[in-house]
């Protein structure tokens, strides 16, 4: 993990919902996000990878302020913008943009091509002319290898590679810093999945794009990823650079992981020997006590169910949150 002032910074956000159980009950606390830290450096990209309701996608939120979190500070080019009142946010808001998992769903279908992509210029540059307008519109569709002529056509007219097309392309029109991309290829077909990472590749080398990139595959991330980021139940349990997380993996839950995925690749194959992890993620209304991966994790020791494991920085640069690891170290 690196910091810098130029990007994205987050130091120790929590985000966490009050759930409801009556009128004379005390709300409890689902914890989704849990002093999480990270930095993304223009054209660089950090992966974020774990299982569905570890606090990926409340992470984005959060990030963009589409979430209030409860705890941290979010920097965005050494400015810390979590602390912006909503008039001096929304000046920044338009170097930051979001890339949808479902096509499209995040498309309207009453629109026409050019009006979608147009909506944010008509939010953040209200004072442009159709014209002006017009051809910002059509060179963000040239960058993402759409036609002009397409301008005038309706959501429903495109393939899903095409669709998140448009999405991306509404996302870059204001050529903004920060792109966060939430699953942004999971609906695609693989070839098509492909073709959209590179047009990713290409644009964040164009744009100088800083890219938080969320995905549930591996595999995607591992192309595309610089550095990669596992969450486990909002915690941050392992945070590396892509050619060392994928090479020695340390944390049991970040083996088990690697090990699911299929590859011919000797160096992760050597992590399919961790057993495959048993039972399901715990309630984050109710962690369990000490490491939260400590009711599945094969290599549990009784520490692990009675002490969190603090992030510690190794010697190959990984930070890990592990017990077990240091342990080992000490050995």
């Amino acid at each position: 993990m690196t910091d810098t002032a130029r990007g994205l910074s987050v130091d120790a956000l929590s985000i966490t919902y009050p759930i409801s159980q009556g009128l004379f009950s005390r709300p409890l606390e689902l914890k989704a996000v849990r002093e999480v830290s990270l930095s993304i450096a223009p054209g660089r990209t950090l992966g974020v990878v774990g299982e569905s309701g570890c606090g990926k996608s409340t992470l984005a939120r959060g990030i963009l302020r589409l979430q209030k979190p409860n705890g941290g500070v979010v920097r965005w080019n050494g400015q810390a913008i979590s602390e912006f009142s909503d008039a001096q946010f929304q000046r920044v808001r338009p170097e930051m943009q979001m890339v949808f998992q479902d096509p499209l769903a995040s498309l309207n279908p009453r629109m026409r091509v050019a009006d979608i992509i147009a909506e944010p210029l008509v939010t953040h540059r209200p004072q442009l002319g159709g014209k002006e307008r017009l051809a910002l519109v059509e060179k963000a569709m040239e960058r993402v290898g759409l036609r002009p002529e397409m301008a005038n056509r309706f959501p429903h007219e495109f393939s899903g590679g095409q669709a998140q097309r448009i999405g991306i392309a509404r996302a870059i029109v204001l050529e903004p810093g920060l792109l966060i991309c939430d699953e942004a290829v999971s609906a695609l077909d693989v070839s098509i999945r492909a073709q959209v990472l590179v047009l990713l590749e290409q644009l964040q080398q164009e744009l100088g794009l800083a890219i938080l990139f969320i995905s549930h595959d591996l595999a995607v991330v591992r192309y595309i990823a610089h550095e990669v980021m596992v969450l486990y139940l909002g915690r941050v349990v392992e945070y590396a650079s892509r050619d060392v997380l994928f090479a020695n993996p340390k944390h049991p839950y970040t083996q088990a992981l690697i090990g699911s995925v299929l590859s011919k690749d000797p160096q992760i194959e050597r992590a399919h020997d961790i057993p495959d992890i048993g039972g399901e993620l715990p309630s984050p209304i109710d962690p369990p006590p000490g490491c939260p991966f400590s009711t599945r994790c094969p290599l549990v020791q009784p520490i692990c169910r009675q002490m969190m494991p603090p992030l510690v920085t190794q010697a190959d640069g990984s930070q890990v949150a592990c017990h077990v690891v240091e342990a080992e170290k000490a050995t």
